[in-house]
């Protein structure tokens, strides 16, 4: 960390924590959520299912992305000092070391649910009334739409899509080697035999083999389930359609490399095959003694309805400002509502209103996901058929959205809404609706900024800012990104507000150079260097430093005479923390924002930094920081090794002081 004249090299690899470790330190978190007893008991069925899939999502697109960098000859160490190939190492030994927690959890999950009378059958521990069930079951339902496919010299092995879940069959034969049973989607994961009793449907298939591949002898079998690359890369300035881009990449992506294959039970002849098949090397290759693709837990979870095993239901509070027209709310007084303890409905209902409203002349908004059956949408479209100038800027590259965001796209387009597919190379990630009102014969702007999506859904369970104004200068910001959102892309001079790629981290970057006092900063991710380096001098001039960090945190805390008075905490809960809130205490400066700290928000996305300039409501912002500081339930401190731990006393869960609170604080 020195260097030849005795000063701190704060570009030494040392100083920086590995991204992707990083993110499985974060996914760690949320296993431990589902080993946490102090959890209901569903509830952690829940967060194993969301362990699962975080991980699918990881493999897809971050390991996809290491290995294409091996492929293309590229071995250049990232800014923490690790080349590709030693990533991808230490990332499947530590996959390999959470995996056998996974499998502790699972099995101690199973325990406790036959406790309160709820049952994960295998076939063979099947009651004999419940075994005459299942197999009806599967002879109505499952059989008819089975394929089992013959694997042989004139059947090649079959090419299968990403997060396929399939069954691989061995047998003793002269004419048929191998079998593949995909697994059906279209049916339910857990059949329920009987209220709370359920079995899996591939201990069904696994099970019945015999009469999909009659006068075999079987000899071994296993399930399996192949991960692929699913990050879409597109050429916009070759294609003249980004959305039939879109689409094409969409179906590329079911078939894109393989990067990893999860398997339960087999011969090692099976697992020859499937990964000479694949062309995966034995770092890819998962082995697990318990079921594969646990993200369907979800399912589970769904379907019982057991109210004393989840988290007891929340109704968000609605503030009594917005029991007037939410015009007349917001004339003369700016909002801050925080999300989901506040209700995401006056955001909602300012569309609606301004959809039937005679005043409103224009509604201009930009949607990045929406979720299915979106109420915004249907009052975009309402609004564009009442005769108003509506224009959506839709991100279709919103990673895994994408099919969803085609969809309503094209529904708005037919109901005459102004389309625009954001910005060429840079994605829309900003949370900007604007409503243009007539009013004593002048215009008037209503604003939303927000830190995260126009999905109700989501606002339930996503802690997240919404900013409410019609402050002027604001209101002309946002009229003025979106006319180069719109048209042609260049840097527009606004008054208060902050974009990138244009000037975002640089006003960060200034922010932290020139505190001298204390930074407390919440976000979902911390990787730019440049921004850690920043703290770290900050740190170094003795400025006391907070980060809330959900996810992946690159910075080192702790670190003698360079990061000594850093401390960071992640929180992890029942509600997913997404709220991005920047204080800086000389000159009690606090801002908003839909950019976590990390280059692809300051370079490749479009996004806003917002201050919040009204003293009851920076009160409130700088309120909910210190809340969570206090948090010792739910948060867990990083040490400089990058690991993290929990406090001795967990005394003070922050999500649930919010819920008791909220009317308190509620501006």
């Amino acid at each position: 960390m020195g260097s030849a004249n005795g000063k701190v090299n704060l570009d030494s690899p040392s100083l920086f924590i590995n991204r992707e470790l990083s993110w499985l330190e974060f996914n760690k978190r949320v296993l431990e959520e589902a080993q946490d007893k102090g959890n209901p008991l569903l509830e952690r069925v829940k967060f194993l299912a969301i362990f699962f899939t975080n991980l699918d999502e990881f493999f897809m697109i971050r390991v996809a992305g290491l290995k294409k960098m091996l492929s293309a000859g590229i071995n250049s160490p990232s800014f923490d000092g690790l080349p590709p190939k030693e990533q991808l190492r230490r990332i499947s030994k530590k996959t390999r070391e959470l995996l056998k927690e996974t499998e502790k959890t699972y099995k101690e999950l199973l325990r406790e649910l036959k406790e309160e009378d709820i049952y994960l059958y295998s076939y063979k521990e099947l009651p004999k009334k419940l075994k005459k069930k299942a197999d009806a079951y599967f002879k109505e339902f499952v059989f008819p739409v089975l394929t089992p496919l013959a694997v042989d010299l004139t059947h090649p092995f079959p090419h299968l899509p990403s997060l396929s879940f399939n069954i691989i069959v061995e047998m003793i034969s002269t004419e048929l080697r191998f079998g593949l049973v995909p697994v059906p989607k279209v049916l339910p994961r857990f059949v329920e035999l009987e209220k709370g009793k359920y079995i899996l449907i591939e201990e069904l298939i696994l099970n019945h083999l015999t009469e999909l591949f009659p006068q075999q002898k079987i000899r071994s079998s296993a399930t399996f389930r192949l991960t692929r690359d699913a990050d879409i890369v597109i050429q916009e300035d070759e294609a003249d359609d980004l959305l039939e881009a879109i689409e094409k990449g969409l179906r590329r992506r079911r078939f894109g490399a393989p990067v990893r294959l999860e398997v339960n039970g087999g011969s090692e002849l099976l697992l020859t095959l499937l990964k000479d098949e694949l062309e995966l090397q034995e770092q890819d290759i998962y082995q697990l003694k318990i079921p594969l693709n646990l993200s369907d837990l979800w399912e589970l979870y769904a379907k019982e309805e057991r109210s004393d095993l989840k988290f007891p239901p929340y109704v968000p509070y609605y503030p009594p400002q917005f029991e007037v027209e939410v015009f007349t709310a917001l004339k003369n007084k700016s909002s801050i509502l925080y999300h989901p303890y506040e209700s995401f409905d006056p955001i909602v209902e300012l569309v609606e209103e301004a959809a039937e409203d005679p005043n409103v002349l224009a509604i201009k908004q930009t949607l990045y996901r929406v979720g299915k059956n979106s109420p915004i949408v249907e009052a975009l479209s309402k609004a564009a058929q009442n005769g108003k100038e509506v224009t959506a800027v839709v991100e279709l590259k919103a990673r895994f959205d994408e099919e969803s965001n085609i969809v309503w796209a094209k529904k708005l387009e037919e109901d005459g809404v102004h389309v625009v597919y954001g910005v060429p190379g840079l994605k829309t990630h900003a949370k900007l609706l604007m409503i243009v009102r007539k009013e004593e014969g002048k215009i008037k702007r209503y604003v939303h900024l927000g830190t995260g999506n126009y999905n109700v859904e989501t606002a339930k369970v996503y802690t997240d800012i919404s900013y409410l104004t019609s402050d002027e200068e604001i209101g002309e910001d946002v009229s003025r990104i979106f006319n180069v959102i719109t048209g042609y892309f260049h840097p527009p001079e606004l008054k208060k507000l902050f974009i990138s790629p244009v000037n975002l981290k640089e006003k960060v970057l200034s922010l932290i150079e020139e505190e001298k006092e204390r930074i407390v900063a919440k976000m979902n991710s911390l990787v730019d260097p440049e921004i850690i380096k920043a703290l770290y001098r900050a740190s170094m001039r003795g400025v006391k430093v907070d980060l809330i960090v959900r996810g992946i945190c690159c910075l080192r805390p702790q670190v003698k005479g360079i990061s000594e008075n850093i401390r960071v905490i992640s929180i992890v809960g029942k509600y997913l923390e997404h709220a991005r809130i920047f204080y800086f205490k000389t000159p009690d400066k606090v801002f908003i924002s839909s950019a976590d700290w990390m280059p692809r928000n300051f370079h490749r996305r479009v996004e806003t930094l917002v201050p919040v300039e009204e003293e009851n409501l920076k009160v409130k912002l700088k309120e909910i920081l210190e809340i969570q500081l206090k948090d010792t339930a739910k948060a867990r401190l990083l040490r400089a090794d990058g690991t993290y731990y929990r406090p001795s006393k967990r005394d003070f869960n922050s999500q649930e002081y919010f819920e008791r609170w909220v009317r308190e604080f509620s501006l």
